[in-house]
């Protein structure tokens, strides 16, 4: 599943598992340079999805004042 598809709790629960393994026991330094460098991909993907939400929610929230 390609990141566009995942929700953003996929994408979270992604980026604690990666987190995880830097404080695991399987954490070696060979593999932490693409393991950071894909976490810091997947945050700034998650942070940009939140961005868009929530500008949504503001939209939305105009538009009820508006008819209220």
């Amino acid at each position: 599943m390609s990141d566009k598809n995942k929700t953003i709790q996929e994408k979270m629960a992604e980026l604690q598992a990666l987190v995880n393994w830097f404080q695991g026991e399987d954490f070696t330094l060979e593999e932490a340079v693409g393991k950071f460098s894909g976490a810091e991909k997947l945050a700034e993907t998650i942070e940009k999805d939140l961005s868009e939400l929530k500008n949504d929610i503001t939209v939305i929230k105009q538009r009820f004042d508006v008819e209220a």
